[in-house]
């Protein structure tokens, strides 16, 4: 029986599976697998979800699991079971509660026939009361993704009209066969598919992965008749097509015919939405799936069963906003959909391709360079009036719809309502044309109410995006792990990419070519080369690390993705990762008992942290580790510890991930069961039988005091009373925290409410003047004390400064001041001044005077009050300038000189002079201006300056100069530096012989080394600048002047040549090179030329055969002083080859190659250097050994190998045959474009991963120092794989067989001497015949009849399963 997946379409209906860009999305329930996000409706293949490892994660974010679950649709009363697995439920899964509620599913063992199909997943809840469910197709084989119709005509008046069915396979790489019909007519019909080889059947991979697959016919409708080709079928009404794939020895199954009709909006209020659609006869449906989504987001699906049941009200929707709402019919499987739209229904956004995309998306050029190809800018709903596409980089000069040149290569076509721009390109995009484009809708973009989307057109390769992904959620999980994702798209080939920490590179790639993935990265789009780049990093709060490398870091963690084109801009991304910087300050121990310590530390600004990570560790072992939400909340109490325990308490303050560590050590108390009565005013426990006893310290009268400590809760405390003594203040606390105080005037008193078996200290202070209180009892409040206020300064001298401020308020206690003061001078220290006071002054102000200050210097001051419990904060800081001293006295000029002094040359006739300022100290005031004297034994200068620099023109070569330095202030000129010496050196002379080589959009410069170079300084680089001419026009009458340095954009090189890319084409440039010695720069000498223009973009494809290629160097039409070019220009009518003749051997050759067509001549390649020496010769005796994947490739060192240059190694290359036979192939066959290379220093090589039943030729050469000899080249075709064997085996029985293909290819020229072995590859008949002597002409007339005759006998056989195989058969006998 032939299994077969029908898709049955519906024109205008649309069924859709796709990977959610943002991922994960920023709302909704949704799908994850493999890193990849996917939404409602999504295929999964059995056999890469047969892991917990590669399980399907269900996501709610933002919820907290309770019931959720996994559901088989068929089966909604059987749950899936998490924790086992049998025939009937082959699942099992795990979970994650919080912060977002995940289910994941994976298969524990295989899945039968009746198990696949549709599931669903509902979270936080089970299925019964859920709002949130998701459903997801799991099966076996090959299945059908989705069957759609793309481009339907937009304009009606178009007649006939054209359009696409578009079949989506995925699963198994080999089925029978895969057809799409209307009736009984079919359309296109494959029979034998295998996706790794599309030969027989044509389709586009969208990914290999997962052998996802596109299958298309086109359709022309003519009002009566459907056609294909030279297919057609009549037909009336809706046209009903199915696509059919099929597996052999697998049950059939469909999907449901029809999708609802007339999807409609009943009512709607600000948070509800009530829609219906017509009902289904029972027989097409069991019910329906509505699914709600707002962007890229899935908001709410539901299932409403009962194929009668066609109105459903969704809720908890959000005011004034746009949802798109899909209601599939279902039965064993879902229908086709019926939507609102297909892209977003209201709203700027783009369509390329059929799909839509949002904001800031990214295009590669090669993409959008047909009116077919354009970029879709939509508005829906509105008319266009002067919408407009625009360069971000120059939006005064928008795109001109109607022409396009260098300079706009685009052009646009419009569709009037809804209002649509659809820029494509017209030419080649320049590299400074490239980069971000924004569209304006329906007017443009100078109206500020117009609507606004922005896209990024890029040549060559580009970075999408730089992202973060896995970062954990539960902080307590230490080290912490997570992935940098870097997603490359466009040109399948680039010189390299890398992730980046600073300086460190975490993985770096080069030679990338997306084809062959020789850069190890994930295909996720391969029609647009797009790949992703991962990168697994470990954190453990000091390092990064990634495998072997790490890179110590602290803060935020910037990351770096760069990519490397092979010509054009390179590309750069960054990502920063949030990291608090320093560790939570203050860790202080608050409070403990046997059982619970609390800590608190000092509270982060909310921008430096988002929480706390408190970690327990007794020994080695971590006790609990405790998650603390909010940076503001900076205390915790730690329970459930053990008495008289030692534990090491760590806080870290997190972000996105945790910063450094604060640690103390702590230990709780033992359990105090009792205590006599003694004169203590703490006890504290040292150990199991020793305890600590402090003595009463008071103030002013030092009373003795008695304290009752009572298993009750209260103690009872009384002193010696005092003739001096007004009254008394007692303050017990716990913990050093809790704080209590009271004030009386007897000489006992008794503590109620206390803590049982917890440790207090008491003190008692007396006094004789309280703030007056209206009771019997007086109430005082000793803590520490309020800030100071309104704090202000006078009486401010050239040295002194008076500092006033009021006094907290009444119910303070305060015994001192602290008063600092920082003066502006980085070089002087911060100043703290106390002041004791006493406790109980009765003015509201206080004022302090500040000595012995710096004359002329800025000061912050700042005041903290305090007493026996600790100081305020400090109070707001205010500033004041001393006063400086009168200009009659001496000492107030700046009492210090200008330091390091330093000479840079600027150019051959002059020299920048700088020093440093004087240190802030020795100013006295501030610096005005500089006084310089430069003098030797003939002439003396005095120069000024405002500036720590000053420029000297006209000092004598080899001359030497003393020059000193005096800075100046209002009070006069300081004291001048220790003079030093300085010669002026001699720069190197003009480089000579400068030439250029140019094309489009690159140059090469050379020239030849200065004529005269200073003895005693050698040239270390050489300056080249280069600019567009200003004048614009023509460079054949240009001279020195034109070359303007402050518009030059610089270069340097080591060597007399220099490769400049991105020039502009048709641009006139003008390049100057100078040489760079320790002692300055040398003159310019500049040279002009002008770029070619590049070519125009072919309007057809032409064949490659025709092609031609031309070998050619630019000849300079500009002419400058005595520059010289000369040209060379060759063509070839071969693909890849040009015979040079009458080379000078040993001379260097710079070589470019373009291509033309009938259009015109194409861009030049980079130029190589070539040195011309002799290669060796062609290997020989080429012969090949073939199986199903592998093939060993042998052959003879080349008959001629250059004396002085050994052979280095050998390059092989090999290609599956694109003529798909090898019967009659030449040299011509043999495409060194899409080669797979391997080397080998042997004259054998073993190639595996090769395809079975496939004709490949292969290519091997020999390769020295002087470079590559000619191919040679052989070709054969591998075996088939066997099937599988259905029984188990013995190893001890087990026989290897050794298969060899019997080739039936032929390439002429190739020849092979013979091995006289007993067991021998047949050759290709061919090959051999032109050198086959008497003695062997037996042998290939046996290739020609038997294969079992051409080998020698052995004790042992085994018949072949396909009689033109050859075998061996090896078995171990005992």
């Amino acid at each position: 029986m032939a299994f077969s997946v029908s898709g049955v379409i519906i024109v205008f209906l649309i069924s859709v599976s796709e990977v959610i860009s943002q991922c994960p999305p920023s709302s909704g329930i949704y799908l994850r697998h493999n890193e990849n996000c996917y939404t409602n409706g999504s295929y999964f293949w059995d056999i890469i979800v047969n892991a917990a490892n590669e399980a399907i994660s269900c996501v709610l974010p933002g919820t907290n699991l309770t019931t959720g679950q996994w559901v088989r649709v068929a089966d909604p009363d059987d749950p899936v079971d998490c924790n086992s697995n049998n025939d009937n439920d082959p699942f099992r899964c795990t979970n994650v509660t919080s912060p977002d509620a995940t289910i994941n599913l994976y298969l524990a063992q295989g899945l039968s026939v009746d198990q696949e199909g549709w599931y669903k997943c509902c979270l936080p809840t089970n299925c019964s009361n859920a709002h949130n469910l998701i459903f997801v197709n799991i099966f076996r084989f090959a299945e059908i993704e989705s069957f759609i119709v793309a481009d339907l005509p937009s304009d009606m008046t178009v007649y006939p009209q054209e359009y696409k069915l578009n079949c989506i396979k995925i699963g198994y790489y080999r089925y029978d066969g895969i057809s799409m019909s209307i009736g009984s007519t079919a359309l296109a019909s494959y029979t034998n598919c295998d996706d790794r080889n599309n030969d027989n059947c044509p389709g586009t991979v969208l990914v290999s992965s997962t052998n996802t697959i596109r299958y298309t016919v086109n359709i022309t409708w003519d009002g009566m008749t459907v056609s294909s080709g030279s297919i057609s079928q009549s037909t009336t009404g809706d046209q009903m097509y199915q696509c059919v794939v099929q597996v052999t020895d697998q049950p059939t199954r469909t999907l449901s015919a029809t999708a609802p009709s007339s999807l409609t909006v009943v009512s709607k209020t600000a948070t509800t939405i009530t829609v219906s659609w017509t009902a289904l006869d029972s027989s097409d449906a069991d019910g329906y799936v509505v699914n709600v989504t707002s962007d890229t987001d899935t908001v709410q699906t539901v299932q409403v069963e009962g194929s009668s049941n066609n109105t459903i009200t969704l809720n908890g929707l959000r005011e004034l906003t746009t949802y798109s709402i899909t209601v599939r019919a279902y039965q064993q499987l879902l229908g086709p959909a019926i939507v609102f739209t297909h892209c977003q229904p209201e709203g700027i956004y783009l369509v390329h391709n059929q799909n839509c995309y949002p904001n800031v998306s990214y295009f590669w050029d090669s993409r959008v360079n047909t009116v077919t190809e354009a970029i879709s800018c939509v508005l829906p709903g509105t008319s266009l009036t002067t919408g407009q596409w625009v360069r971000v980089a120059d939006p005064d000069d928008p795109v001109d719809c109607n022409s396009n040149g260098a300079s706009d290569p685009f052009r646009c076509t419009n569709v009037t309502s809804p209002a649509t721009l659809n820029l494509y390109l017209a030419q080649g995009l320049p590299a400074v044309q490239e980069g971000w484009y924004k569209c304006c809708l329906p007017t443009d973009c100078s109206d500020p109410n117009t609507n606004i989307i922005f896209a990024n057109i890029f040549r060559f390769a580009e970075i999408e995006s730089f992202i973060v992904s896995d970062l954990p959620f539960d902080m307590t999980v230490y080290s912490q792990e997570y992935k940098l994702n870097c997603i490359k798209i466009g040109y399948y080939r680039y010189d390299g990419i890398s992730m980046s920490i600073g300086s460190t590179a975490l993985a770096s790639y080069t030679n990338c070519d997306d084809r062959f993935s020789y850069c190890p990265s994930t295909v996720l789009v391969s029609s647009a080369n797009t790949v992703r780049y991962t990168v697994n990093i470990t954190w453990d709060g000091m390092t990064v690390s990634s495998g072997s490398i790490s890179q110590s870091t602290t803060g935020d963690q910037m990351y770096q993705c760069v990519l490397d084109n092979l010509s054009g801009a390179d590309r750069t991304r960054t990502l920063t990762i949030k990291v608090p910087a320093t560790a939570p300050s203050s860790l202080t121990e608050v409070n403990k008992t046997a059982t619970t310590i609390t800590v608190s530390w000092t509270a982060l600004d909310s921008s430096d942290a988002d929480g706390y990570v408190v970690n327990v560790t007794s020994d080695t072992d971590t006790v609990q580790t405790v998650q603390v939400e909010g940076s503001s909340n900076n205390t915790i109490t730690l329970n459930g510890l053990r008495g008289g325990t030692t534990y090491s308490i760590t806080v870290r303050a997190y972000q996105q991930l945790l910063g450094p560590a604060s640690t103390i050590s702590v230990q709780t108390l033992p359990v105090i069961n009792s205590i006599n009565w003694t004169l203590v005013s703490s006890i504290t426990q040292l150990n199991n039988t020793q305890y600590c006893i402090d003595c009463l310290t008071t103030t002013d009268i030092y009373p003795s005091t008695d304290i009752y400590w009572l298993v009750n809760g209260v103690m009872k405390m009384n002193w010696t009373t005092s003739s001096e003594t007004n009254g008394y203040v007692i303050e017990y606390t716990t913990g050093g925290v809790t704080r209590n105080v009271v004030s009386i005037n007897e000489d006992e008193i008794v503590l109620t409410d206390l803590s049982p078996m917890s440790t207090y200290t008491i003190s008692v202070y007396s006094y004789i003047d309280l703030p007056s209180v209206n009771s019997t009892v007086r109430v005082l409040r000793i803590d520490v004390p309020s800030s100071v206020t309104s704090l202000s300064v006078s009486n401010v001298s050239t040295t002194g400064i008076t500092v006033s401020w009021t006094i907290p308020s009444s119910d303070n206690y305060v015994t001192y001041y602290t008063i600092s003061y920082t003066p502006s001078c980085p070089q002087l220290s911060s100043v703290n001044e106390t002041v004791s006071v006493g406790p109980h002054q009765s003015t509201t102000t206080y004022s302090y005077t500040l000595i012995g200050l710096y004359s002329g210097m800025n000061y912050t001051i700042t005041v903290r009050a305090g007493n026996v419990l600790g100081g305020s904060d400090k109070s707001m800081g205010t500033s004041a300038q001393t006063e400086a001293m009168s200009n009659d006295t001496y000492s107030f000029i700046p009492s210090g000189w200008p330091s390091s002094i330093q000479v840079l040359p600027v150019n051959s006739t002059a020299n920048r002079f700088t020093w440093n300022e004087v240190d802030c100290s020795e100013r006295n005031g501030l610096i005005t201006g500089y006084t310089v004297i430069i003098s030797n034994s003939s002439i003396t200068y005095n120069l000024t300056s405002t500036e720590r620099y000053i420029i000297l023109n006209d000092l004598v070569f080899g001359t030497e100069y003393n020059i000193s330095v005096a800075a100046v202030n209002s009070a006069g000129r300081g004291p001048f530096s220790d003079p030093i010496e300085v010669e002026i050196g001699i720069v190197p002379g003009p480089v000579g012989s400068v030439s250029s080589i140019i094309d489009a959009t690159w140059a090469v410069i050379s020239w030849s080394v200065p004529s005269y170079i200073p003895s005693d300084y050698p040239i270390i680089t050489y300056e080249i600048g280069y600019h567009i001419l200003q004048s614009g026009g023509s460079c054949m009458m240009v001279d020195d002047d034109d070359f303007n340095t402050e518009l030059l954009q610089l270069h340097n090189s080591t060597n007399t040549y220099i490769n400049i890319t991105g020039l502009n084409d048709m641009s006139y440039f003008i390049f100057g090179v100078r040489a760079y010695t320790d002692n300055g720069y040398g003159e310019w000498t500049v040279i002009t030329n002008e770029t070619l223009k590049l070519p125009l973009q072919s309007l057809y494809n032409c064949d490659t055969s025709d092609s031609v290629i031309a070998l050619s160097v630019q000849k300079s039409p500009c002419t400058l002083n005595k520059q010289k070019n000369i040209t060379y220009n060759l063509t070839s009518t071969e693909r890849h080859i040009i015979i040079l003749n009458d080379l000078v051997f040993g001379t260097e050759y710079n070589i470019s190659v373009a291509a033309v067509n009938s259009v015109g001549r194409g861009p030049f390649s980079d130029p190589i250097v070539v040195e011309i020496g002799i290669v060796p010769g062609p290997v020989g005796s080429v012969s090949s050994i073939m199986d199903t994947t592998w093939a060993v490739i042998s052959w003879s060192v080349p008959s001629y190998i250059p004396s002085d240059y050994p052979i280095i190694t050998y390059e092989i290359g090999y290609h599956i045959l694109q003529s798909g036979n090898c019967l009659m192939v030449d040299d011509d066959d043999f495409n060194t474009e899409i080669l797979q290379l391997r080397n080998s220093t042997n004259t054998y090589i073993n190639i595996t991963g090769l395809n079975d039943m496939s004709y490949f030729i292969f290519g091997v050469r020999a390769y020295t120092d002087n470079g590559y000899g000619e191919w040679t080249v052989i070709t054969n075709e591998t075996l088939k794989l066997p099937l599988q064997s259905s029984c188990n085996c013995d190893t001890s029985d087990s026989v290897i067989a050794l298969s060899v293909k019997k080739c039936l290819c032929t390439i002429n020229k190739e020849t092979k001497a013979d091995d006289d072995i007993s067991m021998q590859a047949c050759e290709p008949y061919g090959i051999h015949k032109a050198k086959q002597s008497e003695e062997n002409e037996g042998v290939y007339d046996e290739c020609q009849t038997s294969p079992e005759d051409v080998y020698e006998q052995n004790p042992v056989f085994w018949t072949p399963y396909r009689s033109d195989y050859e075998s061996v058969l090896i078995s171990d006998v005992h």
